[in-house]
């Protein structure tokens, strides 16, 4: 897929509704994840902040899904791997 199919699929209003649903439960799911997961401050932070606005991460979250060949023809097990595979990069890894 090229960067402009990636782009365009960024756009697409349904990709982004299942995309947003999606994170919305990774937040559920972080939020009551082991304290001793690494990141969890951060992981836990970035899951309240979707859980109470999430529409402000959507457009995040699909960019990134589509950056890792994320379409809507992708299964909705796809798409919610994707967001917790990418939810430590979204919270914002600690420093080493």
């Amino acid at each position: 897929m090229t960067l402009q199919d990636q782009f365009i699929e960024t756009t697409n209003p349904q990709l982004q509704g299942r995309v947003q649903m999606a994170a919305a439960k990774t937040a559920q799911n972080v939020g009551s994840e082991d304290p001793s997961t690494p990141n969890h401050a951060a992981r836990t932070a970035l899951a309240s902040r979707v859980a109470q606005t999430p529409t402000a991460y959507t457009g995040a979250f699909t960019n990134l899904l589509c950056a890792e060949g994320i379409t809507q023809a992708s299964t909705d097990a796809d798409i919610s791997n994707m967001v917790s595979a990418v939810w430590n990069t979204m919270a914002g890894q600690p420093p080493l």
